[in-house]
């Protein structure tokens, strides 16, 4: 099911919440008190409601889903921002990335920049250290 579905599908909850709140000025009426009236609004009230998180819920599925499958859409989301090509051979997907030099590179040109002795690599995508990660670091050097 689409993404668009479940905007529809929580929409449909918000109005049928909205009709549940209608039932409460006729069942708070001073005049004639109606505990029926009550319940039927609230039991309409929380249906409206619960078909509200449901859509939630199977949205935030579909959309974890769609960006597990695009890793550019997942660094984008991280606050990385993923190059598309090797900085090198502007064709390939980096996978790796030399933080001496700021490049990203694919498998074929990572055989050809190897230098051991100045390159540091690391994975074109990883997530970031947290800030706890960061201050625990620093503190032991």
């Amino acid at each position: 099911m689409s993404k668009q579905m479940w905007n529809w599908f929580i929409a449909a909850g918000a109005l049928v919440s909205f009709v549940g709140l209608l039932f409460l000025p006729s069942a708070l009426n001073s005049q004639n008190r109606d505990e029926s009236m009550l319940g039927a609004g609230l039991a309409i009230f929380s249906l409206g409601a619960l078909m509200i998180a449901v859509a939630f819920y199977f949205k935030t599925k579909a959309l974890r889903g769609e960006i597990g499958s695009e890793p550019n859409r997942a660094a984008l989301l991280n606050g990385k921002r993923r190059r598309i090509t090797c900085d090198s051979c502007h064709q390939a997907a980096p996978v790796i990335q030399c933080t001496m030099h700021k490049m990203s590179l694919c498998s074929n040109c990572l055989s050809q920049h190897y230098d051991s002795r100045a390159c540091v690599y690391v994975p074109a995508i990883r997530k970031s250290a947290g800030r706890v990660a960061k201050g625990a670091s620093a503190a032991r050097v």
